[in-house]
């Protein structure tokens, strides 16, 4: 192994700690400013309970889309991880993205799992890089359509609708930059980048990254595919929680369960805690009575936040008493021909 590699993935306590208390505090707002409990508890008990499980199968199948994303993207750089490992790893990384600012935290975790089985450093970090983008890029053409199909919104809604589309227009196209940029790395590497060990390193990434775009693309696509499927289905779960409620219908409340959904992602707070429940309440409280509102808010926050933290948080603590005590697997066919000579292309 080379001592640039370091097998150590150290546990963010403090972030998880901050994001769970970040997480309750919203909860305590939302129970305390936005409705009486006892009010939320009534509305609860008259809530069709049948709209919740369907969001929680919608929470399930986008899980499943984000295995087939990753698999697709171990397949294209020549090392396939079985889709079911791959679906468990992603669940147990979300807890930590949840509860990290930005919601970034989960990459180096997965990079992590990635290395003890059996991949280089720059190998999985080749990877976890290229689902990043495909992800990324999927949740930008998925917010596009959905935001122009969504047609004429409220008056209320419509500045913050527009700015949105602007957003996601611009948003795509700087992650088409950087995917760019990324697969014609070794320019940029020349010029940056001196050293051997990192110029080896780089090397590698680059080489794996590249791989990952043969055959026109495809395995980079499916990636983009099921990313947008990912998030589709992640806000079809508060589409169906919003159904609950008979507010909107049709792209109209499928649109703002995605503006609900974007919230988190932008803002610094793990867990988006206390900027999604303020754009819930300024964009449902015409809708929704107060004490609706509240219990969207609960149910809402408890299908895209509770439920994720305990199902990942329960899978982290198994996978990292495991992981570490397994012998790392050795790759085989570890050396990958330079862009030159590689003939799989």
């Amino acid at each position: 192994m080379n001592r640039s590699e370091s097998t150590e993935w150290k546990v963010p306590w403090k972030g998880m700690i901050f994001g769970i208390a970040a997480g309750t505090l919203a909860l305590i707002l939302v129970f305390t400013q936005v409705a009486n409990p006892k009010d939320i508890l009534d509305e609860l008990q008259d809530y069709p309970i049948g709209y919740f499980f369907a969001a929680l199968a919608c929470l399930m199948g986008a899980w499943a889309c984000d295995g087939v994303r990753m698999r697709s993207l171990t397949t294209g750089a020549g090392k396939p991880a079985p889709w079911w490992e791959l679906v468990l790893i992603l669940i147990a990384s979300n807890f930590i993205t949840l509860i990290t600012p930005f919601a970034a935290g989960g990459g180096p975790y997965v990079v992590y799992v990635l290395y003890r089985r059996g991949r280089s450093l720059p190998h999985a970090t080749a990877v976890v890089a290229a689902g990043g983008f495909a992800a990324h890029t999927g949740l930008a053409l998925l917010a596009s359509i959905v935001m122009a199909a969504m047609g004429k919104v409220s008056p209320e809604l419509a500045g913050s609708v527009r700015y949105v589309r602007l957003g996601f227009v611009v948003y795509l196209l700087i992650v088409l930059v950087v995917i760019i940029l990324a697969y014609q790395g070794q320019r940029v590497q020349r010029l940056i980048i001196r050293r051997q060990v990192a110029e080896e390193w780089m090397g590698e990434f680059q080489a794996v990254y590249r791989r990952i775009f043969r055959d026109r693309g495809k395995y980079f696509l499916r990636a983009v595919l099921a990313g947008m499927g990912f998030f589709g289905l992640n806000y079809g779960a508060g589409y169906m929680i919003l159904s609950g409620f008979g507010v909107s219908r049709g792209l109209m409340r499928y649109g703002l369960t995605v503006l609900l959904g974007v919230a988190p992602l932008i803002s610094p707070i793990p867990g988006g805690a206390g900027a999604a429940e303020l754009v819930a309440y300024h964009m449902l409280e015409e809708s929704l009575p107060i004490d609706a509102l509240g219990t969207f808010i609960v149910l809402w926050r408890t299908m895209t936040f509770y439920v994720p933290v305990v199902v990942g948080g329960t899978l982290l603590a198994y996978q990292l008493m495991r992981y570490p005590r397994l012998p790392r697997e050795q790759s085989a066919g570890a050396v990958i021909l330079p862009e030159e000579n590689d003939h799989t292309r």
